[in-house]
């Protein structure tokens, strides 16, 4: 899935079952990550599935995010949580 191909509302999942979890950034907001795991190590919190993912749209921060200091976030709800999204996993998506 490119990112320019995206419009609010659209909705995604995973091509095929993956492990994900949630990373906590500043106070009450969140990564989505299903990126690559190692096998070997567990973690902790991490589902698998295809779970359906409503995209939000682009927002911009006032600061910028703990992790990877982006001034720009792609939001996602799943699970009816609200989300960011990596920018290296799109990938992973596909439309329904």
């Amino acid at each position: 899935m490119k990112v320019s191909e995206l419009k609010e509302g659209m909705l995604l999942r995973f091509k095929e079952a993956r492990p994900y979890k949630y990373t906590r950034d500043s106070g009450n907001d969140h990564w989505l990550d299903c990126g690559k795991f190692d096998p070997r190590v567990t973690i902790k919190f991490m589902k698998v599935g295809q779970p359906l993912i409503i995209y939000l749209g682009q927002r911009k921060m006032e600061d910028p995010s703990y992790y990877g200091g982006y001034c720009h976030v792609r939001e996602v709800s799943i699970e009816g949580r609200v989300a960011w999204m990596w920018p290296d996993a799109w990938r992973y998506l596909e439309a329904v």
